[in-house]
């Protein structure tokens, strides 16, 4: 997530002043925020076609296509010859499930078929507008529809992946009526006007607060009954296996304010647990993703384009003229910063183990 919702959050809150005009800054930020996002051309890590390219023949994927809002969202089968489950993976905001692909591919090699897809208005998708944080349950819930439309995958054990955008996609969604086995919701936040809120304050102040009838109502046009969609009421209105994990660095979905894992005392679902993530040097919103030296080298290219940044007055690598990022990234061994955390792979992979252990169990049981 870039900084799209911080502003967001301060237009609202300087536009308040205003009155009446203030809800008609808000409005047009939300166009601004949510404007359509796509992967980055020059980045750290590895896309699908480059999987493809480093590993012949090792790994491959079906396009599928499924409606939600009157659009055709875009999303990939992978290791259509795995069995062991299904996992359905919800992205984070101004990024697509590719943003995700060295987590997804790991999924794959441990067994486990993966339905990654892109969200409204972000990356393959169609729309010119991804239109708000609760977008995201509402794709979701599209997905899944498609899913229980397929008998090949409609028999499947079937859990649900999510990271921040997508972690608190993945709890809301089970607010709206389909069967899941299990969840790993990872920096995820409790609900959308809660973190545009405290995005708002840490970058305005008090002042920001002002704003936050406007972002109700604004949220309430655009997303009509569903504009409430809260984690905690998904996760409170079913006994689902919930895997809540956090990274304990986490500066963006704070874990002492929106993020979900702030909100324990309010979760009265019996099977949610809860982990902080503390790796060395990686405990923050992205990083836990990566292993230690993927985040090392990732550092290093990352220090050297400080200087061309400074040099262009621009905000963020991305944001420099193509031919300079294309010079940093022309030898850069994205293989490498690709690498990802193995060990957070490998505790997803014991909780699933169990729920699947435990699921064999139930159904093994004489009647």
């Amino acid at each position: 997530m870039k900084n799209g919702t911080k502003i967001l959050a301060g237009l609202g809150g300087l536009a308040a002043l205003w009155g009446v005009s203030g809800y008609v800054v808000v409005r047009k930020a939300y166009d601004r925020v949510f404007s359509r996002s796509a992967l980055l051309k020059y980045s750290t890590e590895m896309t699908f076609a480059e999987y493809e390219k480093l590993y012949p023949g090792k790994y491959t994927r079906r396009s599928v296509q499924f409606p939600s809002g009157g659009l055709m969202l875009q999303g990939y089968l992978y290791g259509e010859d795995r069995g062991k489950g299904l996992i359905v993976c919800s992205h984070g905001v101004f990024a697509g499930h590719e943003s995700y692909i060295g987590g997804i591919l790991n999924l794959v090699d441990r067994g486990y078929l993966v339905f990654g897809f892109d969200n409204t208005g972000s990356c393959e998708s169609p729309g010119d507008s991804g239109k708000g944080l609760q977008q995201g349950p509402l794709d979701l819930s599209a997905a899944l529809d498609y899913v229980e439309s397929q008998p090949e995958l409609a028999e499947l054990p079937r859990f649900l992946f999510g990271h921040s955008w997508g972690g608190y996609s993945v709890c809301a969604v089970l607010k709206l009526g389909h069967k899941v086995d299990g969840v790993i919701s990872i920096s995820g936040f409790s609900e959308p006007v809660q973190v545009t809120a405290e995005m708002g304050d840490s970058q305005f102040g008090p002042i920001s607060r002002l704003a936050y009838p406007m972002i109700g109502l604004e949220n309430r046009r655009r997303f009509g009954e569903n504009a409430g969609l809260s984690a905690i009421d998904g996760i409170n209105g079913c006994d689902t296996p919930i895997l809540i994990m956090h990274g304990a660095g986490d500066n963006y979905v704070r874990v002492d304010g929106a993020g979900i894992i702030n909100h324990q005392d309010e979760i009265t679902n019996p099977n949610v647990t809860f982990r902080f993530l503390d790796y060395p040097g990686r405990n923050g919103h992205n990083d836990i993703f990566l292993s230690e030296e993927a985040q090392i080298r990732r550092q290093e290219l990352l220090d050297r384009l400080e200087e061309p940044v400074k040099e262009h007055h621009v905000k963020n690598y991305w944001d420099l003229p193509d031919e300079v990022q294309e010079e940093y990234f022309r030898d850069f061994d994205k293989s490498v910063t690709s690498q990802v955390n193995t060990e957070l792979f490998d505790d997803i992979d014991r909780y699933l183990m169990g729920l699947l252990q435990n699921m064999k169990q139930k159904d093994d049981r004489p009647e």
